[in-house]
């Protein structure tokens, strides 16, 4: 029964989290980011990244979903931080939709909180679907490095001037520290390493090469993305869990 209850959660939430932000861009104005664009930003196109976030989330789900993924011990595991992530997720995206983005710098990291714990819990053992690493790992990585702009776009929203030294500094400094947390992350992660670099970095590299962004902030996304890079291609021997 546990498990029946575990699945039905999981699937109600990642049902949510996939609509809310295609529906709320269909049928009403999605979510209002554009106005409160900071330095550190990526550019619109790096979004896209979403895609197979969503792709991989969805396939998670059902696997886990499934009458022989329900007892899995990896679903049991993660299951309910996936459903944590994902409703945290669904919130972000339904404040961002209704002008209520001042909410939005608390729930990101939260929502990045219950990856985190999802992902370090793939870490546990073998089993479960293949696809619940790269879930986990897409979704940290790209919500690790979301959590930081959001905070940024937070202080725009309360007044901050987006452009001035205060935010230049700031920003450089928070991609500073995500990048050393999730190259961390990827150095130490057995499994769903690639996907959680793969995201966290296309991130910083496309923020790194957007021109009109501050110089500083450009290195330090560029130096970001090549840690993690490097982190992912240590050897699988060497990481630790």
């Amino acid at each position: 029964m546990g498990d029946r209850i575990r699945s039905l959660a999981l699937a109600t939430a990642c049902t949510a989290f996939v609509a809310t932000p295609n529906l709320g861009a269909l049928v009403g104005r999605g979510e209002q980011t554009r106005r409160y664009d900071t330095v550190i930003t990526p550019p619109d196109y790096a979004f896209t990244v979403w895609a197979p976030i969503f792709a991989c989330c969805i396939a998670s789900t059902v696997a886990q979903c499934r009458p022989s993924g329900r007892g899995d011990p990896v679903s049991r595991r993660t299951g309910w931080a996936l459903t944590g992530a994902y409703l945290v997720n669904t919130a972000w995206s339904l404040a961002a939709q209704t002008d209520r983005f001042r909410y939005t710098p608390y729930l990101l990291p939260l929502a990045t909180a219950f990856a985190a714990v999802a992902h370090a819990r793939v870490q546990g053992g073998p089993g479960g679907a293949a696809v619940t690493p790269a879930s986990t790992g897409l979704l940290l990585g790209w919500t690790a490095l979301a959590s930081t702009v959001n905070v940024a776009a937070g202080a725009v929203a309360a007044g901050a001037d987006r452009t001035g030294p205060r935010m230049v500094a700031g920003g450089t400094a928070g991609l500073v520290a995500a990048s050393t947390a999730v190259a961390t992350a990827v150095a130490t992660s057995r499994r769903g390493a690639v996907p959680l670099a793969l995201s966290s970095a296309w991130g910083l590299a496309t923020t790194a090469l957007t021109r009109h962004r501050p110089r500083a902030v450009r290195l330090a996304a560029a130096a970001g993305a090549a840690a993690i890079t490097l982190a992912a291609l240590r050897p699988v021997s060497r990481r630790r869990t």
